[in-house]
């Protein structure tokens, strides 16, 4: 009888021990998910004017601005008047306008009197190749100050020499660099007219980056903007080791001129995968993980590519999707593994 119950307490040491040998608390675990794409933030971007629907408004003769009639942020539609000014040249363009068709007309018929004089015989066929040439410089000239004209549409009721600015499309003025009672050279920068509400990024990325970089990827600035890439630099910057990335979408809140930075998305390398942050035992580029297998926790060595949202990381290494990894005791876990492999 005492030796059954001495076999019980050491069976009963036995089996304390081998519970004690495990963790009281369940390892939480968390599986790593496929990734697509890698995002490469904290890029240096400057905003800038999109290249469609950007329209620059110039003098298209030199004079003086008597009034302007816009402001910066207002919105516009097409033929709206922007400025009238006074120029010298406008004064003398539709009395040079009215010289010009007097001269075609008298050249057209020219050239029709010698055609028909040829016919019969009387002029010879270089009179009429004359009078074909001047008829058609003639036209050109009548062509060119009606272009001006157009160009420079006259301000009815508003004295002489006075012409109208206006806008060439529907859009939003974005800048205005016309003062009342300035003086303008013919095609200086009068306003800049954007239609709709888009703007340009121009990023910096890095060269080592530069190859993966292709039109259509998709772009986020830190205020929440959202562009796809529109052009990809060939250009290396020697001081700064990076080529120049546009992208274009819509401006939310961001203004031509500010500074900000974005989040470029490449595709990600095959191997990559989604894990929690918490998962991850390390500081920057390389960390540890702990995958579970059939007999409990392995470490492996991972490289961290980038932060997948606020709570999450792509790395690459000895995972592939559906692994399971240990998201807590993690301490606990590495202090196992070093026991075991000693």
């Amino acid at each position: 009888m005492r030796r059954w119950f001495a076999g019980l307490g050491l069976a009963s040491l036995v089996v304390t021990a081998a519970l004690a040998a495990e963790p009281v608390v369940a390892i939480p675990t968390a599986r790593a998910a496929r990734v697509d794409r890698v995002p490469l933030d904290q890029l240096p971007a400057t905003v800038k004017l999109p290249l469609e629907g950007t329209a620059v408004v110039v003098t298209p003769l030199g004079g003086i601005a008597l009034e302007v009639l816009v402001r910066e942020g207002d919105t516009v539609k097409r033929g709206q008047v922007f400025a009238r000014l006074q120029s010298r040249e406008a004064m003398t363009l539709a009395a040079d306008l009215s010289a010009a068709q007097g001269a075609y007309r008298v050249a057209a018929a020219q050239a029709g009197r010698d055609e028909q004089l040829l016919k019969e015989g009387i002029v010879p066929e270089s009179r009429l190749q004359a009078s074909v040439a001047s008829r058609d410089a003639t036209a050109a000239r009548v062509r060119e100050l009606q272009a001006a004209r157009a160009w420079a549409p006259a301000a009815s009721g508003s004295g002489m020499g006075v012409y109208e600015l206006r806008a060439p499309m529907d859009g939003r003025v974005i800048e205005r660099a016309m003062q009342p009672g300035g003086t303008y050279d013919a095609l200086a920068k009068a306003f800049v007219v954007v239609a709709g509400q888009r703007v340009m990024l121009e990023l910096r990325v890095p060269a080592s980056f530069a190859t993966q970089v292709r039109r259509g990827q998709e772009v986020r600035t830190r205020e929440g903007a959202i562009a796809k890439v529109s052009e990809t630099g060939g250009a290396l910057d020697v001081a700064s080791q990076t080529v120049l990335v546009r992208a274009e979408g819509e401006a939310g809140s961001l203004l031509p001129g500010m500074q900000t930075s974005a989040t470029l998305w490449l595709p990600a390398p095959q191997d990559a995968v989604s894990v929690p942050s918490g998962a991850l035992l390390g500081e920057g580029g390389a960390a540890l993980v702990f995958m579970r297998t059939a007999t409990g926790f392995r470490a492996v060595d991972v490289t961290v590519l980038a932060r997948d949202g606020e709570s999450r990381r792509t790395v690459r290494g000895g995972l592939k999707h559906g692994d399971e990894v240990a998201t807590g005791m993690l301490d606990t876990l590495r202090a196992r593994t070093s026991t075991e492999g000693q």
